[in-house]
């Protein structure tokens, strides 16, 4: 397995959040409509692929701990609002357990497009009432990254897949030009540092038999079936998961990966759903905080 660090500049503007799990959803999917079988056995093997969310180039989530973990040496009591405002850190200072450098940036902005259905024969709204509808989006003004840790034999084919997301577009209204990017790959920035604590770049499964102790806030995921299932039930079986940036205390070092992939379909529906995260480590100088039994 070899761990890639993909630069991200966007070009328009996203409907779907660029989490992790979901990203791996597309590239799946676009994998079988070229009729390949590249993941069929992801289930049953080990994962040859993992993808991390999209997150400010040079930046990481903030880790999920205890808000003491994030006092600085200076510091007697800890700004609890500041903190909680200040999202990322640099993978610098969190690889050195450096919490208290963690940071507010100003990389996006979320905005709420209004929208009206209309018939595609008439180009007028159905009947005699005007009913308006607002979607969520996110521009990105900053270049961004991800990690993806991928199967040596496959790798070259994942890139080429993930090119393919970002000329057609990711996610929620692809087909008018949203989530459109471009990738660069560039030098891994990730330390390979002695620690039994990682971190989670995407939502995951927190079942894995090298976790001992976990920090999260929960994430529950649904999921839908493309348009093949159009007139049966469509949603998938809800998966909870824990949020990007849990953090684990492991008895093993040098982990590569954590969590546990899931079929979440359901009847002759199969699916399944990425649920693992890349492992990545870092350093808490106070453990005092985590009230470990």
């Amino acid at each position: 397995m070899e761990l890639l660090t993909l630069k991200i500049k966007p070009l328009s503007a996203f409907a779907t959040f660029p989490k992790g799990d979901t990203i791996f959803g597309q590239i799946v999917a676009y994998d079988f409509l070229d009729k390949k079988d590249t993941f069929k056995d992801y289930l049953q093997s080990e994962p040859n692929l993992i993808v991390s969310d999209m997150m400010p180039l040079g930046y990481v989530y903030k880790p999920t701990l205890p808000i003491e973990c994030f006092k600085s040496p200076n510091e007697i009591e800890v700004d609890k609002k500041d903190i909680r405002k200040r999202k990322f850190i640099s993978i610098k200072n969190l690889q050195k357990g450096d919490l208290y450098k963690c940071e507010k940036l100003d990389f996006n902005l979320e905005f709420s497009v209004v929208k009206n259905s209309i018939n595609r024969t008439t180009f007028t709204t159905e009947g005699d009432s005007f009913a308006p509808y607002a979607e969520s989006e996110t521009s990105y003004f900053k270049e961004l990254w991800m990690f993806v840790l991928v199967d040596n034999q496959i790798k070259q084919r994942v890139l080429e897949l993930i090119e393919k997301i970002g000329k057609y577009g990711f996610g929620k209204n692809a087909s008018v030009g949203k989530g459109i990017f471009e990738i660069e790959q560039i030098s891994n920035p990730i330390e390979n540092i002695a620690s039994n604590y990682y971190m989670s770049l995407s939502p995951t499964i927190i079942q894995d038999e090298k976790i001992l102790n976990t920090w999260y806030e929960p994430f529950t995921r649904f999921g839908k079936f493309s348009t093949g299932y159009e007139n049966d039930n469509v949603f998938k079986k809800p998966t909870l998961m824990a949020q990007s940036s849990a953090v684990i205390k492991s008895n093993f070092k040098d982990v590569k990966y954590f969590g546990r992939s899931l079929d979440n379909g359901f009847d002759y529906k199969t699916s399944f759903l990425q649920g693992y995260s890349i492992a990545l480590p870092i350093i808490i100088k106070d453990e005092k905080w985590l009230n470990i039994k």
